[in-house]
């Protein structure tokens, strides 16, 4: 009997390391074409050629979806959005990642995409269009929210020093929109109306880099408006945060005038 069985737990000892064998086999295989596939469609997307690398990497996605190239490729999707300007879809894309994927290492990455796509939806400079801080706001407001959160759940990751110097860009524009309609007040004889949108570009947009200009220009609002111990007070306020501008040698400017 002893002898009938060795034969036999031979063959099945065998066909069991051949089974492991090939299911080992098949997983190298797997990660090693979708490794090979992601390469592929990445030296297009490098060369900004996502025409090529968008079917591509969606089709790694749906090929290989238990591969670490799957989620690789979702980012890089979204990227060849950016890149084509299809910004909506490329904020859902980032988002969809965010939200299937918590714990995954680029999401920092994907966060700081959502808001850069944000920012990129800002109104520039164009010659056949009015300058931008005559034009409506709301992607500036709404890149601003963005990166603030971002910079707030993400400090010190790689994307931080960008974040913010678009957190600056933002917080300019936005304070000169406040100047702009402010001056747009006075030259309709509204100088209540001027004095609320300087007060919400000086509490509002604080940090914006526009405050020394604010500042002297509500001084001379206060002014027009004979409303003199206001006027001082925008005045010196200038003068003690920004002692270097050129608009706190115009404050020093009226000062003199007071004290004559």
């Amino acid at each position: 009997m002893k002898h009938l069985l060795a034969p036999a737990l031979l063959l099945l000892c065998t066909y069991v390391a051949g089974c492991g064998a090939s299911q080992n086999t098949r997983a190298l295989s797997y990660g090693e074409n979708a490794r090979r596939s992601y390469e592929n469609a990445f030296h297009a997307y490098e060369d900004h050629d996502c025409l090529t690398a968008l079917p591509l990497f969606a089709r790694i996605r749906s090929e290989y979806p238990y591969s670490r190239y799957a989620a690789l490729a979702e980012l890089r999707i979204a990227d060849c959005n950016v890149i084509q300007n299809q910004y909506t879809e490329a904020i859902r894309a980032y988002r969809s990642f965010v939200r299937h994927r918590p714990a995954h290492a680029e999401v920092p990455y994907a966060r700081f995409k959502i808001a850069e796509a944000y920012f990129r939806q800002i109104p520039s400079d164009f010659f056949l269009s009015p300058p931008p801080q005559e034009r409506d706001q709301t992607p500036t407001r709404n890149a601003l929210r963005q990166l603030r959160r971002f910079l707030l759940d993400h400090p010190d990751t790689e994307y931080a020093a960008e974040a913010r110097t678009m957190v600056a860009s933002a917080l300019a524009l936005l304070a000169r929109h406040e100047l702009y309609v402010a001056n747009f007040y006075l030259g309709r004889d509204r100088p209540l109306a001027a004095v609320g949108r300087l007060r919400v570009l000086l509490d509002v947009y604080e940090g914006s880099g526009i405050e020394p200009e604010a500042l002297l220009l509500l001084g001379r609002v206060y002014l027009h408006m004979r409303e003199v111990s206001d006027a001082r007070r925008a005045f010196e306020e200038l003068i003690e945060r920004f002692p270097d501008s050129g608009y706190a040698e115009q404050a020093r400017e009226f000062l003199r005038r007071f004290e004559a």
